[in-house]
């Protein structure tokens, strides 16, 4: 914690230094999760030569470099760089509801920096934000991480608890921010649809979630403009009232897809997202 407290301060082209040998270190040394990210992008881009996902991979480990220095350095980073280093596009969907006075859902993905989403959604949004997340397993590790998620006056919310949270602080107008493309803890139920050419598994509350609040839900598109620069385009993806039609958990893959197409090296492919199989007896949903 000393070492990575120390790090925060360091100016981010320092950093990026630390994150070109990191990278090297992950891709040619350690070959970190590499038979996992190679597999992955195979089977999600079935028609890409074996030069493409070898360009892909090269790209992946510097974007995860790079990710990891910039969160670190979201610790000590100021507000005033923070709103030059991410820019929002569609801020008028946000604003329409925050007029009406109406809490909304943003769905992110893995793609880009998703914790400098946060932090600087903080910042620019209107809105009071709630970021819901996963509890780490090293309480320390935990604790430095939501320190950081915590900036700017960000609400993290721990996944195991959210339903209870959100319910909570209803009366508040706010932001629920949630990374939606994450594996579901085994044992949990799920729905199946095609994502990447794959079935695949996803929390059950990206459908239960508006549809109990019944707050409309918005989709946060991340890109790189340049390194340690990005752009969020939010774009609507369904609005109360809600019935077995609305397909919200359907159009948020099909967004989720497009962004990743359009920036494969910046989507976290390290991650074992289909480590788990649909049982026989489940049906699958195809994305739009």
């Amino acid at each position: 914690m000393f070492i990575l407290r120390f790090l925060s301060h360091w100016p981010l082209p320092w950093l990026y230094v630390l994150s070109n040998f990191a990278a090297f270190v992950a891709s040619h040394l350690v070959r970190y999760r590499r038979k996992t990210i190679e597999e992955n992008l195979r089977k999600s881009f079935p028609k890409k030569s074996e030069e493409e996902i070898e360009q892909i991979r090269r790209g992946f480990y510097h974007n995860l470099a790079d990710i990891s220095v910039e969160t670190l350095h979201g610790r000590t980073i100021s507000e005033k760089e923070m709103r030059r280093r991410v820019v929002f596009d569609g801020m008028e969907i946000i604003e329409k509801y925050y007029r009406q006075q109406q809490s909304i859902i943003i769905l992110a993905t893995h793609q880009c920096n998703w914790e400098w989403l946060l932090l600087a959604g903080c910042l620019q949004l209107p809105y009071p934000v709630d970021a819901m997340y996963k509890k780490l397993t090293n309480s320390r590790m935990n604790d430095f991480m939501y320190s950081i998620r915590s900036r700017f006056e960000g609400k993290p919310i721990n996944k195991d608890h959210a339903a209870r949270a959100i319910l909570k602080r209803k009366p508040e107008t706010r932001a629920i921010a949630v990374v939606a493309d994450q594996t579901p803890s085994i044992g949990t139920s799920k729905d199946w649809i095609t994502f990447l050419h794959q079935e695949t598994g996803f929390y059950q509350g990206v459908e239960q979630l508006p549809r109990l609040t019944k707050y409309p839900v918005v989709f946060a598109a991340m890109y790189r403009i340049s390194r340690g620069h990005y752009r969020v385009q939010f774009q609507e993806i369904s609005e109360p009232p809600y019935d077995e039609n609305s397909q919200i958990l359907s159009r948020y893959v099909t967004l989720a897809e497009t962004v990743i197409r359009q920036q494969p090296a910046n989507w976290l492919w390290s991650h074992r997202r289909w480590k788990y199989t649909k049982p026989p007896t489940m049906s699958i949903t195809r994305s739009e």
